[in-house]
């Protein structure tokens, strides 16, 4: 090996690792400061600062040369941008719920939205100068930086509790000087740079106890900044979401998650449940949110019930099932955090109770490896925010509210158990509960629903489903608790009167009543798990309308502010960066570029080829963290395993590519073309034989078994990269740039199209039109390059 590559190896390395973890930090500093899918531009702004890094490169490589003198500024202005990104969030505050304008509410976008992109800028224009300098090696380096990426992605989980998310942006400026320090020519340099990159490195660790490493809130999500003149009493980055707890009048403790964006709370309670229960009901909002906390636990009193709380959080809900004299609770909550405190520092009732089970886990995951049946299954609107353990955040899927979550739901219930969930759009539940019910051969749902809606204070309607139906005595003594304050929407013994027409307990609405309904009422699916994405039109909706709450109004109506549609601004904004990118990429080398000027064969083959690799290979990254987890089970572990086991693969089949001279064979260079589509439908074929055989085994065993069955298919998805460049850096020193810039435009459009797809099409469909895709870049290949020979006394052959 060629020595002065050794060093440019572990520095394409540590760039490529800071940028990744630059990039997940700041998705979760985000979710704190916007919301979720605000932060899912971060992806956005990553892929459109690597493509103008590309075009810039294009446009510069003939005149500029990648060498230390170069790279070490270049370097240590990037790990300041990291630094300034801190600064920057600190001082400018951008509330998306308050602002005067929509010129006032894009200047700050504007500026905030620049400001971040700059650390992307520099690190792309740093590795796409590098690869240009290193094209004939280009996929060994291509694999050190792919490695490190990966590498990136896990550290932040692993780092993020003790670090804090703005305590990672210092950490990232260490992470980047020590790079540089790879590159130092000198002993003396050297040893300067490693103590710098320690310092900043630590810095977050010996400040973690004072304010000042903290951004303040930008937005106030449920009045969390107007709570939070005094400090918090504790303030927890948990790998889930932050975590801080207010203490809140006299009898509770609030727990904001993500800066507010959900919450729950620690009641102050003796432990005296004999009290307790003869306080309730009167009593109930001392420590309750209200009667529809406890109904399903009031119904199953004195029969010693089984129950399985899914996201126990404060534990509200694990304290109506005690109270009520429940033999056995599993409280399942996935924010760790929330349940030690819980159990330790605050020694709260109920996780402290010796019939409590409190576990860290996620649902659906805890239902499928368990035998149990159970009672009471019981959901409050516990669906986690934050948008790294989800895996998108554009539109974020919902696994708790699916035809498949239900049908799990209802076979882990005893022959007479209760499904309890608060949740929103009850209609919408409905018909995704009865197409379950209908698929497990069952009938006449609509005697086995009761549906309470709360008004005026809580929007949360209550979901009932006995998997008996309904007795007089059991309607009357649900009906004697939840009469007051809520109002009855589906009575299991008169169906006729219910607020909903009898279409919606078959599981399949008439065409011409969906189109009547202001919101979409498609059916999710764990192929389509979009409960959530309701909005049809971004005019708002109205009571005069079939089907329109309180509840759903407040959620599609107060997200639009001065006519913008705020729950789906990132995708328009998304799209237009797109537009813009390709603008830049596509038409800036062709004006601008020495390689992009000049006339050579396969110009169009060569834009299209770059253009399918990045959308393809970004659509099959996310379907498949969407895939995976529902054998995972935790989002977030779900997020880390299947992005490193991506980059980690695609980054030995670059290596292979570049140590095997795969693209120097004319049968050969066509192998991953082949095997992506054939290996990736091998997989969907066998997922659920797979998911069934994976699923008996512990968490850490399900990791493994996930990354083992990714890196085939993500070694093959990182051939055609390297085997690209190789084919083609010989047109000119711009051309690796241009390549570099068109990949990173189609990215985006590719991540903003497949969540689109997957939305409206599902994840089958998705993916097999990303493996086409491969396959048309296969053909394209041929069109602006042919096999390197390899050379025989001294004549190319």
């Amino acid at each position: 090996m060629n020595n002065t590559l050794r060093p440019v190896q572990g520095y394409v390395a540590f760039i490529a690792l800071s940028t990744l973890f630059y990039e997940l930090a700041l998705i979760r500093v985000l979710d704190v400061l916007w919301y979720p899918h605000f932060s899912y531009m971060v992806i956005t702004l990553a892929l459109l600062g690597f493509g103008i890094a590309g075009v810039m490169t294009s446009i510069v490589a003939h005149r500029l040369t990648w060498q230390p003198k170069v790279a070490i500024p270049l370097t240590f202005f990037l790990a300041l941008s990291y630094i300034g990104v801190f600064v920057l969030l600190s001082v400018l505050r951008i509330d998306f719920n308050e602002f005067s304008s929509v010129s006032s509410l894009g200047i700050k976008v504007f500026l905030s939205f620049s400001g971040l992109l700059v650390p992307f800028f520099l690190s792309g224009f740093i590795l796409s100068l590098l690869f240009t300098e290193y094209a004939g090696s280009f996929g060994r380096l291509y694999a050190w930086d792919l490695a490190g990426a990966a590498l990136g992605c896990i550290l932040v989980p692993l780092l993020i509790p003790s670090f804090g998310g703005p305590g990672l942006l210092f950490t990232v400026s260490g992470l980047t000087v020590a790079g540089a320090a790879i590159l130092a020519r000198t002993k003396i340099f050297r040893i300067a740079f490693l103590s710098l990159a320690i310092l900043a490195i630590v810095f977050p660790l010996l400040a973690k106890d004072h304010d000042y490493l903290e951004i303040p809130f930008h937005m106030n999500k449920r009045g969390i900044v107007d709570l939070t003149g005094e400090p918090p009493l504790q303030t927890i980055w948990d790998r889930i979401a932050r975590i801080d707890l207010i203490k809140y009048a006299d009898k509770y403790t609030w727990i904001a998650y993500d800066g507010g964006t959900q919450t729950s709370y620690y009641y102050d309670f003796n432990g005296d449940y004999t009290k307790l229960r003869q306080e309730l009901p009167k009593k109930t909002k001392r420590h309750f949110w209200d009667r529809f906390v406890y109904v399903s636990h009031w119904l199953k009193e004195g029969t010693d019930a089984k129950v399985l709380i899914i996201g126990a959080a404060g534990g509200q809900e694990t304290k109506a099932a005690v109270t009520f004299g429940a033999g056995e609770v599993d409280a399942v909550e996935m924010v760790g955090s929330v349940l030690r405190l819980g159990k330790e520092k605050y020694a709260i009732e109920p996780y402290t109770n010796p019939v409590v089970n409190a576990v860290q886990g996620e649902g659906r995951s805890f239902l499928r490896s368990s035998n149990k049946s159970y009672d009471i299954i019981q959901m409050m609107s516990n669906h986690t925010s934050a948008s790294i353990s989800s895996g998108s955040g554009a539109v974020s899927p919902n696994y708790l509210q699916t035809v498949d979550a239900y049908e799990e739901y209802f076979s882990h219930l005893s022959k007479n158990g209760v499904l309890h969930i608060n949740h929103h759009v009850y209609p919408k539940m409905v018909l995704t509960a009865a197409q379950a019910w209908n698929n497990m051969g069952r009938d006449d749902f609509s005697r086995h629903v009761l549906i309470y809606y709360s008004d005026p204070w809580c929007n949360l309607p209550t979901l009932l489903i006995k998997m008996k139906p309904w007795t007089l005595d059991e309607f009357n003594r649900v009906h004697t608790l939840m009469r007051y304050h809520n109002k009855l929407m589906h009575n299991p013994l008169k169906p006729a009167s219910s607020a909903l027409q009898p279409e919606f307990f078959t599981g399949h609405l008439p065409i011409e009543l969906e189109e009547s309904i202001p919101y979409r009422m498609h059916v999710p699916t764990d192929n389509q798990p979009y409960f959530n994405h309701l909005r049809k039109r971004f005019a708002p909706v109205s009571f005069s309308e079939p089907y329109v709450d309180r509840s759903l109004k407040v959620l599609l109506n107060d997200s639009i502010k001065h006519g913008l549609p705020m729950d789906v601004i990132h995708l328009i904004v998304t799209a237009g960066a797109a537009l813009a990118l390709a603008v830049l990429c596509l038409f800036a080398p062709l004006l601008f570029s020495k390689v992009g000027r000049a006339p050579w064969k396969g110009k169009t083959a060569f834009v299209t080829y770059f253009a399918c690799l990045g959308a393809g290979f970004i659509s099959i990254e996310l379907i498949f963290i969407q895939l995976f987890h529902k054998l995972i089970g935790y989002p977030l572990y779900t997020y880390a395993a299947v992005v490193f086991a991506f980059l980690l693969a695609a980054g030995t089949g670059s290596y292979l590519t570049d140590k095997f001279s795969l693209d120097r064979t004319r049968i050969m260079r066509f192998l991953p073309f082949l095997a992506i589509p054939l290996y990736g439908t091998l997989l969907l074929l066998l997922k659920e034989p797979l998911l069934n055989f994976f699923l008996q085994w512990p968490t850490w065993i399900r990791l493994l078994g996930s990354v083992a069955l990714i890196f085939p298919l993500g070694a093959f998805l990182g051939m055609p990269f390297a085997i690209g460049i190789a084919g083609s850096h010989a047109k000119g020193r711009g051309a690796v740039g241009w390549a570099w810039a068109v990949n990173g435009l189609f990215t985006v459009l590719g991540s903003i199209l497949s969540v689109l797809a997957a939305t409206y099409f599902g994840f089958i469909l998705t993916l097999s039109a990303a493996f086409l895709i491969y396959i048309l870049a296969g053909l394209l290949l041929p069109g602006f390059t042919a096999p390197r020979m390899t050379e025989k006394n001294g004549t190319v052959s």
